[in-house]
């Protein structure tokens, strides 16, 4: 059995809104969970500040970002030949809301937090997959950049609610504080993804097809026979290369080059967070009138000066200036990145396409930050953001033979 979209009106406006809950949902696992909380109080509490503590960590997310990676493409197939997208979403939310609860467990040793870990950020990645492969099915060509946007600008209001959430409770001190906040990211992530689980409508319908090769040889068939496809998929996983770099790096290099506290480096997140708001609510409309590829031109654009801006800065209020500018264009980028993707995904192949999305993105965030270290390490943090501008260059030399429509 194979899904195809049946023609029918596109979703309105209330079946749009609970689409975009996944996404701020989903923004509460990575920014509490992966970005500000979860590696503290897995290197101090968890691992007791061992000198293994940050590899095992690293080793860890790349773990079960390489299984998101080469799973995502075959179960999004098979969700496809199924009509089971819905369902698989909603497996792979809970699986990911009680890996994450269990993680904040004081009775779970290092072995048992880390497979935690494990098990819930291949999910959060996998389900991040297969709620944009519904983006097609919300819109017809034409209005899918808006809706992206929508849903992108409304995640980075969820990053911002859970950090709240966390910081909040982080306030009473102590190890037990640290505990708390993974049942209360994973019970924000559940009530916020019920909109999603309860009211969005799977719009596939089977049709009878014999299936006569495993489902890895068919998306082997599909990059293959996708020139359209592939060169999209190389550009923007260039320029996520570049982007996953800076991402793991800012917090870093904002602590020793610009002299940040812990306090200026939460602001430093807030700042990026809000300008990622506008920089995806904006490009939106653009994308719908003017397509794709000049909008992912013109924010790769704007990520080389921020790579040069960034290498320039030397006070707080110019490396805030810069963060500001990183936030439009990491919103920018994402939210065009999504819906370029859409535009071009066949009826009937949601899952795989928006699959082989997500192990562009997924191989970008391994090798975004490993360049990005060797780099550090052979030429310092400061030249290193400088080099880091080449993805960016390299991102836009693929794309601008992405055809303009």
């Amino acid at each position: 059995m194979k899904g195809s979209v049946k023609e029918k009106p596109a979703a309105g406006w209330g079946e749009i809104f609970a689409w975009c809950w996944y996404d701020f949902a989903n923004s509460a696992f990575v920014t509490v969970v992966i970005t500000v909380v979860g590696g503290v109080f897995f290197t101090k509490s968890v691992c007791g500040g061992a000198e293994w503590a940050e590899l095992l960590w690293g080793s860890a997310l790349s773990v079960s970002a390489a299984v998101a990676m080469l799973v995502g493409p075959v179960l999004g197939r098979w969700a496809d030949r199924r009509v089971a997208k819905k369902p698989l979403l909603v497996g792979l939310t809970l699986i990911c809301v009680a890996a994450t609860a269990l993680m904040g467990l004081p009775a779970l040793g290092v072995s048992a937090v880390t497979g935690c870990l494990v098990i819930a950020n291949a999910a959060f990645l996998l389900g991040e997959n297969l709620v944009a492969a519904f983006l097609p099915e919300l819109a017809p060509p034409g209005k899918r950049g808006k809706i992206s946007a929508y849903g992108w600008g409304f995640g980075y209001v969820g990053g911002l609610a859970s950090l709240g959430l966390a910081l909040w409770i982080l306030s009473a001190g102590g190890d037990g504080a640290s505990r708390k906040v993974f049942p209360a990211t994973a019970a924000f992530l559940l009530v916020a993804a019920l909109p999603t689980m309860l009211f969005l409508q799977e719009r596939a319908r089977p049709v009878r097809q014999s299936v006569t090769e495993p489902d890895w040889k068919a998306v082997e068939q599909t990059v293959r026979a996708r020139p359209d496809l592939r060169k999209l998929l190389l550009g923007l996983g260039a320029s996520l290369t570049g982007l996953s770099a800076v991402v793991g790096f800012a917090s870093i290099y904002a602590t020793r080059e610009i002299g940040f506290t812990l306090a200026d480096t939460v602001k430093l997140f807030v700042v990026l967070q809000a300008t990622a708001v506008v920089g995806a609510l904006v490009t939106g409309p653009w994308q719908d009138r003017r397509g794709a590829r000049p909008v992912l031109l013109s924010a790769l654009g704007l990520w080389v000066l921020v790579s040069m801006g960034a290498w320039w800065s030397r006070s707080a209020g110019s490396f805030y200036a810069v963060a500001a500018l990183a936030g439009l264009g990491m919103g920018w980028l994402q939210s065009a990145g999504r819906a370029a993707v859409a535009e071009i995904t066949p009826q009937g192949q949601q899952g795989e396409v928006f699959g082989l999305w997500g192990f562009a993105g997924k191989l970008a965030g391994i090798v975004g930050p490993l360049a990005f270290g060797a780099l550090a390490a052979g030429v310092g943090l400061r030249e290193a953001v400088l080099w880091n501008g080449v993805w960016f260059f390299l991102g836009a030399w693929i794309l601008w033979g992405v055809d303009r429509r």
